[in-house]
């Protein structure tokens, strides 16, 4: 038996956790480690049982490992678990990645979450609430779970199906396998955790759209809320505005008015006189959409960004600037402090403190409530993990 960990990792942590991950699993049996970026969604049939990870954006897995996901070949009688970091909500991204994986006829022995810090989300205090994490704590837990993963797709393959975990659904399930909200719910419904945001009334542009010669962004709805029976194609109420049709679509036919998207997405552009691009290259080797285009002068970024801004906060030089930061992440952050008293968050992780899941790295005096990402002067915000 042959294994494989698969991975994106934005500012580091989950690739840590991969690799503690991977560190187990090898061993047990014969198992490779790699990025999406260094591996092919073809290349995962030579292995027999795959751990692919992420950190959870929007409340789901990222663009990319659900692009990566899509374009894999059937998979029928492998393996696979799942794993992800996150920051204070471990909410959905089972939910939305479970399914995909299963499409491919994979079955699913296990999955694992962990807490990291957060860097890249610009509203976020700092420090924040789970900063510190993965310590050497996590790691050895994942260590622990890579190896258990392996000794469990063993048995499985000589027959012990029963170790096969039962995924739970529904409001009952854990949180990682439940949507983060269900649009027109009633408050406290105990349904899902978020009050449904705003959402963007998006159109399909026909004149760019390859329907049906394309179906990527109906195939990877995770509700199912793309309906091209009728003319033009409409998004029903159950769209829970998770964006991936917006970044899957290969066409950008996928649009959003432009008085919506001032405070729907972060706007950036490049100052020239500050870039140092090719001598420096780090936002377009670290963007997992490969959205900024040099190839234009000034560069673009495509509608396909993910807005996770991961390339603002390790720009060395400062050069990338986003041009509706105020209506975007400042009002997010205004948001959060205003209620810092009955923050959600903290609640959360108050729980799952009580419940033995969370350990605290970062005592709640030290809390940076006055200090958010999006007003990081130092340069740069973060050093990326090469």
């Amino acid at each position: 038996m042959k294994g494989l960990v698969v991975y994106y990792s934005a500012t580091g942590s989950t690739k840590k956790i991969a690799k503690a991950i991977w560190e187990g699993m090898k061993g047990v049996i014969e198992t490779d480690l790699a990025s999406v970026k260094e591996i092919s969604p073809q290349a995962v049939a030579g292995y027999d049982v795959i751990g692919i990870g992420a950190p959870i954006w929007y409340f789901r897995e990222p663009a990319n490992v659900r692009l990566f996901i899509y374009n894999m070949p059937s998979l029928e009688g492998k393996m696979c678990f799942t794993f992800c970091t996150h920051g204070t909500a471990p909410f959905g991204i089972f939910y939305s990645m479970v399914p995909a994986l299963q499409k491919k006829g994979l079955t699913i022995i296990g999955w694992a979450d962990w807490y990291g810090g957060v860097e890249q989300v610009l509203h976020a205090v700092k420090p924040y609430f789970t900063d510190g994490h993965p310590d050497e704590i996590d790691l050895k837990e994942a260590e622990t779970f890579g190896r258990e993963m392996a000794e469990r797709a063993l048995r499985v393959a000589a027959g012990e199906k029963d170790l096969i975990p039962e995924i739970r659904r529904g409001s009952k399930a854990e949180p990682t396998f439940r949507p983060p909200h269900t649009p027109g719910e009633e408050v406290g419904s105990g349904d899902s955790f978020f009050e449904p945001p705003p959402r963007p009334q998006r159109k399909v542009n026909l004149e760019k759209c390859r329907y049906p010669g394309c179906t990527a962004c109906m195939d990877n709805c995770i509700v199912r809320a793309i309906d091209f029976s009728v003319s033009p194609p409409v998004f029903k109420k159950s769209c829970i505005n998770c964006s991936l049709c917006d970044r899957i679509c290969p066409e950008e036919a996928i649009e959003i008015d432009e008085e919506t998207i001032k405070f729907h997405r972060t706007q950036k552009k490049i100052d020239m006189t500050r870039c140092i691009y090719p001598e420096c290259t780090l936002c377009v080797d670290h963007c997992p959409m490969n959205s900024i285009d040099f190839s234009v002068n000034p560069p673009v970024f495509k509608n396909n960004c993910e807005g996770d801004d991961l390339c603002w906060v390790i720009c060395p030089k400062g050069a990338i600037e986003i041009t509706n930061l105020e209506l975007t992440h400042g009002k997010l952050y205004n948001a959060s402090v205003q209620s810092r008293e009955k923050h959600p968050f903290l609640q959360y992780l108050a729980e799952a403190e009580a419940e033995g899941k969370f350990r605290r790295l970062v005592p709640m005096e030290d809390i940076g409530w006055d200090t958010p990402v999006f007003k990081s002067q130092k340069l740069p915000r973060f050093v990326i993990d090469e």
